[in-house]
């Protein structure tokens, strides 16, 4: 007879009702899982080949991990009842209980194979146990609790008695803190009339006193101050005391003594000042304001009484009062646990002598669909809000009548099922069946999932049918929305220009994507030869070496050259992922490849720009470090020279100051920092400014045409620059065309101004990429000097204006820079549409 293959026994297991899984390796790797446990788990069919901790990483830091790591090394069983496992189901992370068991499968020789995983959930049969321990334990609870309330009492007494002090103290301090002002006020009079009398009687006083003149300088601490800071007199006066506050107090002190000093008013602050004896003490500061006899500000006297200890006691209180609130809410909410629970129990008793009630009342409360139908005529006896608000009808059109005639829509399909059921006594699971229910008048496509369970009475007949349903539209339809999602990430990858493509290693054939055929210039599947025959010479080694390191780290990633047909070389990168068989050996390599040939000339760009600007700074740093050279020489015995060199070095320094500010701007427009300042100007006036600070003309004339009055709303010093530009680039460009024409228009709503020159034009080849970042028309730098910048910012301040940009040229003929503002920015009064 024929045995079962590997993937035939995977089939049978996938129907068994208990939940199984087997796994391999100490990763317990998921080689098989039945519904039955991805139903537990949470999961999809998609963690079949992780491991366990990759699949559930909510299960680091839970022991079932290593459980089937000792299963695999020793080849032992472990398994567990009512064992708590933290699972994410549906996104929520709750604790579930279960019945285990890993087994390890060995082959004849002994060695351990697989982990036979089966598990039954018990979380129910758990929860209910606890309840009972719970109803239990709340009868012990609740005989406590008369004594618990005795001893409230108590406390309570005890804190009115506590209350009463507290307000007997604060009497007292209030009376104290009267007292101390007579005693301040009698001790500033007393050092008005003798400066010896009042040193006398505050070095004998526990109280703290300073005193300030009126500027502010400190110039006596008694003794006081001296025993709580530890400082002498001298130190207090030249340091202060003001370091020793403590910081949550500082910044509020110092408001109210600055506030008080500068209205010559008085105040009272409690701070805390580290003392001596390393410890914070509460002081009670008052400050008074001195005068002299002719009424004129003289400073400020200030004295401190320790309450220290008042405060330790209002601390105290305090915390004995939101104690005792605390705990009067803890018995508050324990009378109502308690009395709810009191409730639940006796329900219990009543449900216990009323078991079809019972039945009927879990049927009701259950969270799913339920329907109890008799199967002699398939009236339904019983039907809870659930079945009812599945089937979109009121309890009047289905208790104690046909189900049939209540949910008509379903009876083509399902009576037969029924039947079947009735006739057999055999169970029916259906699984996200879509149909169309009629309910409260509309109907509506939906996928259940259901059961029709016969209930068999003692001698074998199937008296009724229990349906219990769920409705799993949500679910099916978030499944076809992930399937969606794939389907546009694919489509996403072939929006990025990504080709990718699968390389097995056994046979070295990949099979590629469209963008990966049309990037190596062939159709898939081709060998992994044919692929390396189009590598640059010198990139050939770059592929063994890059899968050398992907066996060891399974990821691979290297760019590299290939030559087209046609002889153009581009540049390709590559990533990939391995995967691996049972055994650890590679089996194949899933990745991805990218053109990177534009990418790859914008970094050569970026170098040569970085070489150009080099090279343009270090022109006019030489010039200007000569010039400063000579400078520093004749700086005691000056010559004719020297206005010449003051000359050269204003030349150099103006050059570094363009291409510095050029730099900054394009830093400014990559971080989007650049910001339009608006405002209503001539354009033609500005035009005209721009032509008349132009002073190196010396074989040059600038000829202005068109509108003499032009208003527009824009940022002027941003136009005038790109002006400017203009003109210097046809300057520069066009060093021969004696004139050059600066035309000011309005039509089609637009202000447009264009720098025209007669010089040799551009190549027409070069005209598209005039405007881009470090792009020069003479990369050499041979002819004219520059960074390749000044229009990639003009197109950037016209692009923010709303505007156009552009450049006409035809060789040998000279060429056009123009630029619009739009209409929305444009107030003309004096120019008509004639245009």
């Amino acid at each position: 007879m024929k045995t079962l293959n590997f993937e035939q026994l995977i089939n049978v297991l996938s129907f068994t009702s208990i939940a199984t899984a087997v796994h391999v390796g100490e990763d317990a790797r998921i080689e098989f899982a039945n519904q039955a446990m991805l139903n537990i788990w949470g999961r999809g069919s998609e963690v079949v080949g992780k491991g366990l901790g990759e699949a559930m990483p909510e299960l680091d830091g839970q022991p079932f991990i290593e459980m089937f790591a000792k299963v695999w090394r020793e080849g032992i069983t472990i398994s567990g009842n009512d064992t708590a496992a933290e699972l994410l189901v549906d996104g929520i992370l709750n604790t579930y209980y279960f019945d285990f068991e890993y087994r390890a499968i060995k082959d004849a020789s002994g060695r351990v194979i697989a982990v036979l995983h089966t598990a039954t959930d018990v979380t129910e049969r758990y929860l209910n146990r606890l309840k009972l321990e719970e109803a239990s334990q709340n009868k012990k609870l609740l005989i406590r609790e008369q004594s618990l309330n005795e001893q409230l009492a108590a406390a309570n007494e005890e804190l009115a008695a506590t209350n009463e002090d507290l307000h007997a103290s604060r009497e007292e301090l209030s009376r104290t803190n009267a007292h101390l002002e007579s005693i301040v006020e009698d001790r500033v009079k007393a050092l008005i009339e003798s400066e010896e009398r009042f040193r006398s009687m505050a070095d004998n006083t526990d109280v703290l006193i300073g005193v300030r003149d009126e500027t502010g300088r400190l110039i006596y601490f008694n003794k006081a101050w001296s025993q709580l800071t530890g400082r002498t007199a001298d130190q207090l006066i030249s340091l202060g005391w003001h370091d020793l506050i403590h910081k949550l107090d500082e910044k509020r002190f110092l408001e109210i003594h600055q506030q008080a000093f500068a209205l010559q008013s008085s105040y009272s602050a409690e701070i805390r000042l580290l003392g001596s004896d390393g410890s914070y003490h509460w002081l009670l500061k008052k400050g008074t304001p001195r005068f002299f006899s002719d009424g004129s500000f003289a400073g400020f006297i200030s004295s401190c009484v320790d309450i220290t200890q008042l405060k330790l006691s209002e601390q105290q209180l305090q915390d004995i009062n939101e104690e005792l609130a605390a705990s009067n809410e803890e018995f508050a909410a324990l009378n109502e646990e308690l009395a709810a629970t009191n409730e639940e129990l006796a329900e219990s008793n009543d449900e216990l002598l009323r078991s079809e009630a019972r039945f009927r009342n879990l049927i009701k409360q259950a969270p799913f669909a339920i329907c109890v139908i008799r199967a002699e005529d398939l009236i339904v006896v019983e039907v809870n809000d659930g079945y009812l608000e599945l089937v979109g009808k009121s309890r009047s059109q289905l208790e104690n009548r046909v189900i049939w005639d209540g949910v008509t829509e379903a009876t083509e399909a399902y009576s037969p099922i029924m039947q079947q059921v009735i006739t057999t006594g055999i169970a029916f699971h259906g699984r996200e069946h879509e149909l169309i229910l009629n309910r409260k008048g509309i109907d509506e496509t939906v996928f259940i999932d259901f059961v029709y369970e016969p209930v068999i009475d003692s001698r074998g007949k199937v008296t009724s049918i229990m349906v219990v349903g769920n409705d799993v539209t949500d679910k099916v339809l978030a499944r076809k929305r992930i399937e969606d999602i794939e389907e546009r990430n694919r489509l996403a990858i072939e929006a990025a220009d990504i080709g990718t493509y699968e390389l097995n290693y056994e046979n070295q054939s990949v099979i590629g994507s469209d963008r990966f055929d049309e990037i190596f210039g062939v159709t898939s599947p081709v060998s992994r030869a044919q692929l390396l025959a189009a590598y640059h010479p010198l990139d050939t080694h770059l592929s063994e070496e890059a899968h050398r390191t992907a066996r060891k780290t399974g990821k691979l990633y290297y760019e590299t050259r290939i030559i087209a047909d046609n002889g153009n070389v581009k540049w390709i990168r590559l990533h990939g992922n391995v995967h691996y068989d049972a055994e650890g050996n590679v089996k194949k390599l899933l990745g991805t490849a990218v053109d990177i040939t534009a990418l790859k000339q914008i970094q050569q760009q970026k170098d040569d720009f970085i070489s150009i600007a080099s090279h343009e700074l270090k022109t006019p740093l030489t010039s200007l470090k000569v010039s400063l050279q000579l400078l520093e020489r004749m700086k005691s015995s000056p010559t004719t020279l020297l206005p010449k060199l003051i000359d050269q070095s204003n030349r150099s320094m103006e050059k570094i100051s363009e291409l510095v500010e050029e730099l900054l701007n394009v830093t400014r427009i990559n971080e989007g920092k650049v910001i339009l300042n608006k405002k209503k100007f001539d354009l033609s006036h500005m035009v005209e400014e721009c032509c008349n600070n132009i002073i190196h003309l010396e074989n040059h004339e600038l000829v202005i045409e068109g509108e003499r009055k032009l208003d527009v709303i824009a940022d002027e010093n941003r136009i005038q620059q790109i002006v400017i530009n203009f003109i210097n680039n046809a300057i520069k460009y066009a060093p021969l065309s004696r004139k050059i024409f600066v035309n000011i228009e309005y039509f089609n709503n637009s202000a447009k101004v264009s720098v025209r020159d007669t010089g040799p034009g551009i190549p027409e080849d070069k005209l598209p990429y005039l405007f881009d970042r470090y792009y020069r028309v003479d990369p050499k730098g041979v002819q004219v000097s520059g960074l390749g910048l000044g229009l990639y910012i003009s197109a950037d301040i016209i692009k923010r204006h709303g505007g156009k940009i552009g450049v006409e040229s035809i060789e040998g003929q000279g060429s056009t820079f123009w630029f619009t503002i739009p209409d929305e920015s444009i107030s003309n009064e004096d120019v008509t549409d004639v245009f």
